[in-house]
């Protein structure tokens, strides 16, 4: 019989010590050291950790770009998370899972176990990235219980997406684009594309090059 997933967590308390936030945080500094410090980690059974309000799952959230455009694509119903099916998102990413690679508890560290779960989903290679902001949704049920890194990642070619179920028509869409219908995407991509040009800004300042502002001066 096929053992439950235990995915990574970390106490609510921590957060709330560190200062609650709504919606999408530019200290990513503030938070990002400490949320990923092994000793503040724990996994859990994911069936238990989806309703327990005490605790955060943490799941990166990477924004592909590529020539001035960024990765969309629809919420399928191959991913577990089914309250966001057939919304769009722009944040490729997921659970850290304990039967993947044993990731934190072999002491890879946060950076690392990051590129390992983007490299399940997407065809990424060695491409540069930065941590740009972190997100905490308490607005939904399905926000209280996930913490997002927000990471930047520019990549050179657009065919990169595999055959993911969760991930349906994957495709590179301009800037302009993308933040036209802010509607259609789920609540984490909603705040991503409000403050794309100053998350591209930071990504850029950090070293990932070949990003373009989404509005042109």
């Amino acid at each position: 019989m096929a053992t439950e997933e235990r995915v990574l967590c970390f106490e609510r308390k921590l957060l709330e010590g560190l200062g609650l936030f709504q919606g999408l945080s530019l200290e990513v500094d503030r938070y990002l050291p400490l949320i990923t410090s092994p000793k503040h980690l724990l996994y859990r059974n994911r069936s238990e950790a989806e309703q327990d309000r005490r605790y955060k799952q943490l799941i990166p959230y990477v924004l592909i770009l590529c020539n001035g455009k960024i990765l969309r694509y629809r919420r399928g119903r191959g991913g577990q998370e089914t309250r966001l099916h057939g919304l769009f998102s722009v944040g490729v990413g997921g659970h850290f899972s304990e039967d993947d690679h044993g990731l934190f508890s072999a002491g890879i560290g946060y950076q690392d176990a990051m590129r390992r779960e983007i490299q399940e989903e997407v065809a990424v290679g060695e491409a540069k990235h930065a941590a740009v902001a972190v997100i905490n949704d308490d607005s939904t049920d399905v926000g209280y219980v996930h913490f997002g890194v927000v990471h930047v990642m520019s990549v050179t070619r657009e065919n990169i997406v595999g055959g993911r179920s969760g991930i349906l028509g994957p495709e590179f869409v301009s800037l302009a684009e993308a933040v036209r219908e802010p509607t259609s995407y789920e609540s984490w991509s909603r705040f991503c594309l409000e403050k794309l040009d100053l998350l591209l800004a930071k990504a850029t300042a950090a070293g990932v090059a070949g990003l373009e502002p989404a509005t042109k001066p």
